[in-house]
């Protein structure tokens, strides 16, 4: 997900010659709905399908990790991933999350 809003921001950058203001830039054109429906479906995964399937994944014996580490690792990742995240969107230097939030 962060690779996918990292490239749409270069996309938006290159594609408008600057980067966008938000709520009077509007930026269309086929590769940048494409762009912005896999950055959608990333961050859809991410917050209702992630979870549950990590779950359901402990729960099935033949997929479940051999050491309680794996586990702990595992979340661990979840949360710095998530917590890098919001970190990017609250304190971007630039007008693109601001924009893409809009």
């Amino acid at each position: 997900m962060l690779i996918s809003f990292v490239t749409l921001a270069i996309h938006i950058r290159l594609g408008l010659g600057h980067w966008p203001t938000p709520m009077f830039e509007d930026y269309h054109s086929p590769a940048f709905d494409v762009h912005a429906a896999i950055l959608s479906f990333f961050g859809l995964f991410a917050l209702y399908a992630a979870g549950p399937l990590w779950l359901l994944c402990l729960l099935i014996p033949r997929m479940r990790p051999e050491w309680p580490r794996i586990v702990v690792f595992q979340l661990l990742t979840m949360v710095v991933g998530s917590l890098l995240m919001i970190g990017i969107l609250k304190f971007d230097p630039t007008t693109f999350s601001a924009w893409i939030l809009d």
